[in-house]
């Protein structure tokens, strides 16, 4: 049998590597805003005169999250890239959340 702290460092790894996951596509989707902001037709982002790369990633974080602060806005089309990457996040985070909960379940089970 092995020690408790083998299933500790194996959730603690699960999160950080979910959390990484987020993290990429937080960016992905932000750099796909910053290049579309710059592409006619798209639409534009109100709140700036011209979101630099970090603007985007925050903004795209503050959508991924369901945040939406508010202080950064897309107008156009390229709103419908915000909506998809709003339940992008929300399937991302709730499925993150049941997976590590179903690990954690399944770590206590096997330490009875």
């Amino acid at each position: 049998m092995l020690p408790i702290h083998h299933h500790r460092r194996r959730i603690i790894l699960l999160i950080l590597c979910l959390m990484l996951l987020h993290i990429v596509v937080i960016w992905i989707f932000g750099l796909n805003y910053f290049w579309l902001q710059n592409m006619q037709g798209f639409g534009e982002f109100v709140g700036f005169e011209h979101l630099g790369i970090f603007d985007c990633i925050y903004y795209s974080a503050s959508v991924f999250t369901t945040l939406g602060f508010g202080d950064i806005v897309a107008v156009g089309p390229i709103r419908f890239m915000t909506g998809v990457e709003a339940v992008t996040g929300l399937t991302f985070i709730t499925w993150s959340a049941s997976y590590t909960f179903l690990e954690m379940l399944k770590t206590w089970n096997d330490r009875d």
